[in-house]
């Protein structure tokens, strides 16, 4: 379950990752409560989020072609640098009485365009931390399982910082949690060995080079669809359940906080569960199971109101959620060529972060018009019947 460790970068990589994503998702609940709090407007909530999206979009394919052309090492310390940076000026226009929605909005797509580049570069920097490629997929994992046990930790502590100290101090964690992994990275010693012929090349031949290469690539492009689909669906549930828990279940921060750390304790579980595996044997029949189970603990999100039981549908879509997302990057990792890497790994990423903060102002519509339990139900069908028609496509081809 652990091989990834005996690997010099990946001890150093992992643990900074970890502390620096449980001060982003800290942050992200905290954001996602201050915007509905101050506008009481799901479609304002998902407009919102739908202009953050943009630098997604605009940066993160020429992010791949970056992580190709030039080095990852010093790429990783400047991205962490400037995700200190953001955290600092939230904490700063909290603390002063500053902040506001065009700020908000502002630091917001700075974000995203720091996590435009740090998508593809982090996910492109795996081959460089394992020296053996049969522990490529073990890293995967993981990676998957710190980003779940960020999404357990961080909503629960910051559900109950803003609950009794409030929001600027959620941004103050951010910025603290953010300081080791800049010290961890710089300690890192990565061989980047680079293309002759991606060194040559301009950067929009090679944006172009790896927009043929997905398409033209069955398996790479169906896996793309795929998780497009899935993420602008389901992933959405962070921006949802903010609404939900204030509309629904007339409750506070800290519930929410709650709710979502259940959601990571069943995708801790999940991870660690598919870092045990050492092939990519049945990786397609798990994607399909995740999606199926995601889809129907939504549904049910939708019918039923007992937080109870909402826990535990929670903790159930966590188990779908990376039953999805990991397999779906270990499958596609196994068939990238390496001189590829990072520009198919920058579509990856556009994919998850980009269809996740523009599907924001689709939710955010929904939930305006037809409520936002109705929203639950109507997102977890649709996906429902995508899975099923993509789960066929992917059975019928050759990895």
């Amino acid at each position: 379950m652990f091989r990834g460790f005996k690997y010099r970068n990946f001890r150093l990589f992992f643990p900074g990752l970890a502390v620096s994503q449980i001060g982003i998702w800290i942050q992200n609940i905290a954001i996602s409560w201050l915007v509905y709090d101050i506008t009481k407007s799901p479609f304002i909530m998902g407009l919102i989020m739908f202009f953050n999206a943009i630098p997604l979009f605009l940066i993160t394919p020429f992010a791949g072609v970056i992580a190709d052309k030039f080095d990852r090492h010093k790429l990783l310390m400047t991205v962490q640098i400037l995700f200190a940076l953001q955290a600092f000026l939230m904490t700063v226009l909290t603390y002063t009485g500053l902040i506001a929605i065009w700020n908000i909005i502002i630091l917001g797509m700075f974000l995203n365009c720091i996590a435009a580049v740090d998508g593809p570069l982090r996910q492109s920097t795996f081959i460089c931390l394992v020296d053996d490629k049969k522990d490529l997929g073990n890293a995967i994992s993981l990676n998957s399982s710190c980003f779940n046990l960020a999404r357990l930790l961080g909503p629960a502590i910051g559900g109950v910082i803003i609950a009794y100290f409030g929001v600027g101090v959620c941004f103050l964690v951010n910025f603290i949690c953010l300081v080791p992994s800049i010290i961890l990275v710089k300690m890192m010693v990565i061989k980047d060995v680079k293309c002759e012929k991606i060194m040559h090349e301009t950067i929009f031949e090679g944006l172009k080079e790896g927009f043929l290469y997905c398409f033209r690539t069955p398996q790479i492009f169906t896996l793309l669809m795929y998780l497009g689909a899935f993420c602008f669906l389901i992933m959405i549930y962070p921006m949802l359940m903010p609404i939900y828990t204030a509309d629904v279940l007339k409750e506070k921060a800290d519930v929410l906080g709650f709710l979502l750390g259940a959601t990571g304790v069943g995708s801790l579980l999940s991870s660690l569960l598919l870092a045990m595996k050492t092939t990519t044997s049945n990786l397609r029949q798990i994607i399909f199971y995740g999606t199926v189970l995601s889809c129907l603990c939504f549904i049910s999100i939708g019918l039923i109101k007992s937080e109870f039981i909402l826990m535990f549908l929670m903790f159930g879509a966590g188990l779908g959620l990376t039953a999805v997302l990991t397999p779906e990057n270990m499958l596609l990792q196994s068939v990238i060529e390496n001189d590829k890497r990072g520009r198919v790994m920058s579509m990856n990423s556009m994919c998850f972060l980009g269809t996740t903060s523009l599907s924001s102002l689709f939710a955010g519509s929904v939930a305006h018009l037809c409520g936002i339990r109705n929203t639950f139900i109507i997102l977890g069908g649709i996906m429902l019947i995508i899975g099923c028609i993509l789960s066929f496509r992917l059975s019928k081809l050759k990895f």
